[in-house]
């Protein structure tokens, strides 16, 4: 399925739901920037297709990888964005409304899972720490790919630290 029929349904849904001039604008946005990523996502491929280099076949496929994720995201936003609640009653991209759980979430659950939170924080954090010595151990190697593939699980923790801070942030207690 190419980003045109992909992002036809959000297309559609912004005039089903009488839209905005700026969710018109923000789905218009995602909608151009999937048709490019499209693009892209087609010249990594044959990069990694014709490449006579294991690494850098490796490489681009995290790279592919991520570009698609990339993808879907956009995608499931542009379908909140242009659909809301008409749609679905639990959208992909479920909206928050309340810090203190007002929107579904249960107080007692919330609880758990914000201790749960803390932990797999604290955790990322020493993963950080170990992941940089890691990296240190592995200067020597620079014949190889992995001190950038432990950079590239640097940036990652830094992603899950981000989403685990929210997480906290939203749920206080």
């Amino acid at each position: 399925m190419n980003a045109m029929e992909i992002f036809e349904s959000p297309t559609q849904g912004l005039r089903v739901t009488g839209a905005s001039t700026g969710e018109r604008d923000i789905v218009e946005w995602i909608t151009r920037h999937a048709q490019e990523e499209q693009v892209l996502l087609e010249r990594y491929a044959h990069v990694a297709e014709h490449t006579t280099s294991p690494a850098t076949r490796y490489l681009v496929d995290l790279i592919i990888e991520d570009e698609r994720r990339h993808h879907r995201v956009l995608s499931q936003i542009a379908h909140a964005i242009a659909w809301g609640s008409i749609n679905s009653k639990e959208p992909a991209v479920p909206r928050i409304t309340d810090r203190n759980g007002g929107d579904g979430g249960d107080s007692e659950g919330d609880g758990d899972l914000i201790q749960a939170a803390r932990a797999l924080l604290a955790s990322e954090k020493r993963d950080r720490v170990e992941l940089r010595r890691l990296r240190r151990r592995l200067r020597s190697y620079s014949g190889t790919i992995w001190p950038l593939l432990i950079d590239l699980m640097l940036l990652d923790t830094d992603k899950h630290t981000r989403i685990l801070r929210h997480v906290v942030r939203r749920h206080p207690r």
